[in-house]
């Protein structure tokens, strides 16, 4: 086989073996989900006082959106919030959290 410089080749194929394979079909997960699916679970059989952070990578605004899709999509009773003083971290629990926690 002959050596390419700036494109990437694979191997050969059979064409019996791409007639036998079914070609998959519909939309594939995203992984965070299903582990964001794990955690609503995990939250909305645990005890009401609770509390599970998840720790999220990028944009706030994505991480709190995937997570309500979750939560409207399971029909489990969970919510979801964050702190000012806990950047980077979504809270889980199944009582809505105030914000005012731990202020006199």
């Amino acid at each position: 086989m002959a050596k390419f410089a700036t494109i990437k080749v694979g191997q050969p194929l059979n064409l019996d073996d791409l007639k036998r394979k079914p070609t998959p079909r519909g939309h594939r997960t995203n992984p965070r989900d299903e582990d964001l699916t794990k955690l609503v679970n995990e939250v909305s059989v645990g005890a009401a006082s609770q509390v599970l952070p998840w720790h999220y990578e990028g944009k706030a605004a994505t991480a709190r959106v995937a997570a309500t899709k979750v939560i409207k999509g399971t029909g489990a009773k969970v919510y979801v919030s964050s702190r000012p003083d806990m950047p980077g971290v979504l809270l889980f629990s199944r009582v809505p959290l105030t914000g005012r926690q731990g202020k006199s």
